[in-house]
This record gives C-alpha cells, structure tokens and sequence, in this order.
C-alpha cells in the first residue's frame, strides 16, 4: 500500500462532487496499487470492515464522504484496514 501525494488528493477533491465513486476509485487505484481496477474490487480488497464495505458498495453519500475524507487526512487507507475489521 502506498500514500497519495499531493497533486493526488487536489484530483479527488476536485472530482469528487461531479463523480464521487469515480474520484474514490482512482484515488484507491493508486493507494492499492491496482491500476485499472474497479470500485468494488478495490473496496473488498481494502481489508475495511465488512459493514463499511457494503456502505460503500451501496455508494452510500456517508460513507463515500468518509472515505474522501480519511484518503484527504492520511492519504492511505491504513487506519481502516485493521485486522477486527476484516
């Protein structure tokens, strides 16, 4: 797993609102290490908690919010891919 750079996050928050699953899926592409993959691969295969995931995968807006936020604040996902959730 590897940490978005700067230039990385101004892209998601500049597309979020217009594509919030497409900004979260490029931003996860490159976290993850998946190029060209889509959105639910990369949200099963970013060890979230499986409630999480299904949030996620139902594109609901909290959810899809946090996750801009936490890939905006860390710039990883390492704070939510914890073992418990898994």
């Amino acid at each position: 797993m590897r940490s978005l750079r700067k230039r990385d996050v101004e892209t998601l928050l500049a597309d979020y609102d217009g594509d919030p699953v497409g900004a979260l899926a490029a931003a996860m592409q490159q976290v993850l290490e998946m190029p060209g993959e889509v959105f639910p691969a990369l949200v099963r295969a970013a060890g979230l908690p499986v409630d999480r995931q299904r949030r996620l995968l139902d594109h609901e807006v909290d959810a899809l919010d946090e996750l801009a936020r936490e890939l905006n604040e860390t710039r990883t996902l390492g704070s939510a891919a914890t073992p418990a959730g898994r």
